[in-house]
């Protein structure tokens, strides 16, 4: 009892607050938790850990916040609640001793971390009641970053502790707190994301570098008011791919990344967990059904909008940066407020065939972005592009001839119209742009309210070519560039048409 006493003497000392006959209940209680299998002088020291003090009764300072972590320290004592436990799993050492590992992910009000437990430490973790929810103790461990994220690895010198007794479980955010919304995800790193599956997309097949096969399908998980594409890995298809939609999922430690055009997807393979939460569900955040094309802006995601085609252009090949070719082909989509130019990018081009003027296209999940001085909405990877779908009364909707006065002309406006009688005939010149040599007409109109500088490109210049100074013109779909010299720009786009108007 005499190195039990010591330890009691010890802890009194540091934590006055207790009294010896509670310090031994503590010891006691820690000995019934390990069935037995504790000496009293261990359960000794068990509580004095827990109280947060060391073998020789010295404080354990364990206030490092996870957020502060940095690659290489060497001895770390933290803090946190546990958010999942994934499996030990055994492996096999370069020298053939047999190895375990465990990983289980903490978080405080500062962030998450990945601590990895080894060999003894995986088994004590595997064998003890820590499970998500729980508040540990990490002591003695040291950081390394691994696949860019910072992680904390517990060895033969660190410990784990549950529950220690100076740790209040409201300074710790519950483990809902330590997930997000796809509305949530702006950037690349690791997430913990929970959502509801809306759509599934076909698995695909490919072939790697190696020569060995893969395969991959996307999940699309909706709440907080936005979706993200899911992308399932190999044995992550055949675990997830067929599951239905309306599932409620939660996924530990994925891998947001952000794609070439700028939209960002979550992928998962073996370090991540995924969790079935509820079957039948809904989203309790959904994104908002449909937009109207005058309150679309650049860089918006999850655009949902239903629109009918007004003009159709033809694919065109153009050449990427890199030298590999591409392809696309745009489509003026008008609704009751305003109009768009919807691109279809690569095998999304051969939706021409299906389409005609009149035609009703619904985008679900789509994105907008700058392009050709106006904002453009895509498609892509995450989205929907449905032709003609039952529930909408194409005769219904028209087109707003969104005819603006000079005077109130402002940077970025797209597709509108504006007429004018021409100051002056057209100047054509020949200019160098970043697909060529190309031709453009250039004059100034007036409406009375004010001017405007008109720049009009290629194949429309016949149109206005000659035109004597006075004449009245309507041009429709054009957009609206930086001033120059004083004026706004008015510009012609994919879909512009110039009306010569009688007097």
């Amino acid at each position: 009892m005499s190195g039990t006493g010591d330890i009691i003497k010890r802890i009194l000392a540091l934590r006055p607050q207790l009294t010896r006959e509670a310090v031994e209940r503590l010891i006691d209680e820690e000995r019934a938790k390990a069935a037995g299998l504790l000496t009293e002088e261990a359960a000794a020291h068990l509580v004095a850990s827990n109280l947060g003090l060391d073998g020789a009764g010295e404080r354990i300072e364990a206030k490092l916040r996870i957020g502060d972590l940095t690659s290489g320290l060497s001895d770390v004592s933290l803090t946190g609640r546990v958010i999942h436990i994934f499996p030990a799993r055994s492996f096999s050492r370069s020298d053939g001793r047999e190895g375990r590992v465990l990983r289980m992910l903490l978080g405080d009000r500062t962030g998450t971390v990945n601590v990895v437990c080894w060999d003894d430490r995986a088994d004590h973790v595997a064998a003890s009641k820590v499970r998500p929810g729980k508040i540990v103790r990490v002591l003695h461990g040291y950081t390394r970053e691994r696949r860019g994220e910072i992680e904390v690895n517990v060895g033969n010198r660190g410990q784990i502790y549950l529950e220690p007794l100076d740790a209040a479980a409201e300074d710790y955010p519950p483990v809902d707190g330590f997930f997000r919304t796809p509305a949530d995800i702006h950037g690349a790193g690791s997430v913990n994301l929970v959502g509801v599956v809306v759509d599934r997309h076909p698995v695909s097949t490919f072939t790697r570098r190696d020569g060995s096969a893969g395969k991959v399908t996307r999940l699309v998980l909706e709440e907080g008011g936005g979706r993200i594409n899911v992308v399932l890995w190999d044995d992550k298809v055949d675990e997830l791919g067929d599951i239905e939609v309306g599932t409620r999922l939660r996924l530990v430690n994925g891998s947001a990344r952000v794609r070439t055009d700028r939209g960002i997807e979550v992928h998962v393979g073996w370090s991540t967990a995924v969790e079935v939460l509820e079957v039948g569900a809904e989203p309790d955040e959904p994104v908002s059904p449909w937009m109207k094309l005058a309150d679309l802006t650049s860089g918006m995601r999850g655009v949902n909008v239903a629109a009918r085609v007004a003009q159709i252009s033809e694919a065109r090949e153009f050449t990427r940066r890199d030298g590999t070719a591409g392809r696309v082909a745009s489509v003026l989509l008008e609704d009751d407020t305003g109009s768009v130019r919807l691109n279809l990018w690569g095998e999304e081009a051969e939706m021409l065939k299906e389409m005609e003027v009149g035609a009703v296209v619904v985008v679900e999940n789509g994105y907008t972005r700058m392009g050709l001085g106006t904002v453009g909405l895509n498609v892509g990877q995450n989205g929907r592009l449905t032709i003609n779908p039952q529930g909408f009364d194409v005769e219904s909707w028209g087109g707003t001839q969104r005819l603006v006065e000079l005077q109130s002309l402002r940077e970025g406006m797209g597709n509108i119209i504006v007429r004018g009688r021409l100051i002056e005939t057209a100047e054509v010149r020949e200019v160098e742009t970043a697909r060529g040599p190309a031709r453009v007409a250039s004059f100034r109109i007036d409406d009375g309210t004010g001017e405007a500088r008109v720049s009009i490109w290629r194949d429309l210049i016949e149109e206005v070519e000659g035109l004597p100074p006075g004449t009245a013109v309507r041009i429709e779909n054009c957009n609206v560039r930086q001033p120059f010299d004083g004026l706004m720009q008015v510009s012609s786009g994919l879909f512009t048409r110039i009306i010569v108007e009688k007097e």
